[in-house]
């Protein structure tokens, strides 16, 4: 566990996601515009030491050393993205979530996927995959392409978050993603250009409409940048307030920070740090990260990486010890050792479910006694 304030601390992170966007996958060549995105976004943000190969798709042994290595993190929590129209065998699906859940035990929480756009008949069956995966929540985005825009004021919607919520799946993620667009405070201007070598194509020309061993035609255009899908924010107000039962949370760059500050005023509302988190060294952060933290609180925010678009162990420690800096420190509230904790785990462990191990060691001990 890490140490925070001489305590041991039990860290979170709340959006990790196991994908395969190497080339046998790739539905060319949208599919390769996206990857390409990925690891462009990647190299900005984490340095270029990782193999390009390791940032395409995520194993075993990649996702140990890098997110549990180094006594970080303890326990993470998957964010399933299929994207079908891009990716032959899906992006980052449930499956794979399970699978690798099952050879690394007590490790992860499993979230679910529900594409709003699909309709009610895209829902059907998912409760009954909340019971057989044990899924804590819920992601909502498009199945088959990144960066649409969700409707989430159809009634049968409120129906179906009611029931999966009852299941067990009570906490729905919306902008929650794997995302290479810049804070939300930056332009694209702003950020260090990456040239990438074009590659040669890796089926002949007439076999690009194909997909590899599906014969399913790919859209034609390329793929839009990778973000999280955008929503309307009275739609989201009302889903809210209709479901006072289900915890949503938010990605802090699927909306302006004073707009999601608004919707502070819902108790229900959390948000998920992850898209600002790697320019702490800098003014808008502070403020940004000032302006959630008044309106929201330290209980209701919460540390993600999005994992493998960046490795948690240096975004703990910056997090961790962060302050305001100087003459900021009075316009928003202190970022303290217990807010650290809250922030970094002990949030997540509320919504997710997740015991605390320093608990059930005090509880052991004092039996023990």
């Amino acid at each position: 566990m890490y140490t925070v304030g001489g305590e041991s601390c039990l860290v979170v992170d709340a959006q990790v996601h196991i994908w395969d966007a190497s080339p046998h996958n790739q539905a060319i060549p949208d599919g390769e515009v996206y990857a390409l995105d990925l690891l462009r976004r990647h190299r900005e943000l984490d340095g270029s030491a990782v193999p390009p190969h390791e940032v395409e798709r995520v194993t075993e042994q990649t996702l140990n050393r890098d997110v549990f290595g180094g006594g970080y993190v303890d326990r993470a929590v998957l964010q399933p993205v299929v994207l079908g129209d891009l990716f032959v065998l899906g992006f980052s699906p449930l499956e794979w979530h399970a699978e690798m859940a099952g050879w690394m035990p007590d490790r992860f929480v499993l979230s679910g996927e529900l594409d709003p756009g699909g309709g009610q008949p895209g829902a059907r069956g998912l409760t009954p995959r909340v019971r057989r995966f044990d899924l804590r929540g819920l992601t909502l985005c498009e199945r088959r392409r990144p960066a649409g825009w969700l409707q989430l004021a159809d009634p049968w919607l409120r129906r179906v978050l009611a029931r999966c919520g009852q299941a067990g799946a009570d906490v729905v993620h919306i902008g929650v993603g794997p995302s290479t667009r810049p804070a939300p405070w930056r332009r694209e201007d702003d950020e260090p250009v990456l040239v990438v070598r074009e590659r040669r194509p890796k089926v002949p020309r007439w076999a690009e409409p194909v997909r590899a061993g599906s014969a399913q035609p790919v859209r034609a255009g390329a793929a839009a940048r990778v973000a999280p899908p955008g929503f309307d924010a009275r739609e989201f107000r009302d889903l809210a307030r209709a479901l006072p039962d289900i915890r949503f949370v938010l990605g802090a760059g699927c909306l302006r920070t004073e707009q999601l500050c608004r919707l502070a005023a819902l108790p229900n509302v959390h948000v998920m740090l992850t898209e600002i988190l790697p320019w702490t060294e800098s003014l808008d952060f502070a403020h940004a990260f000032g302006s959630l933290l008044a309106a929201f609180g330290p209980e209701r925010l919460l540390f993600g990486s999005g994992y493998p678009m960046m490795r948690p162990g240096r975004l703990v420690e910056e997090l961790a010890r962060y302050r305001f800096p100087p003459g900021l420190g009075r316009r928003y509230p202190r970022f303290g050792a217990d807010a650290v904790r809250a922030v970094l785990g002990g949030n997540a462990a509320r919504l997710y479910r997740i015991p605390d191990a320093r608990q059930t060691t005090t509880t052991v001990a004092a039996a023990g006694a």
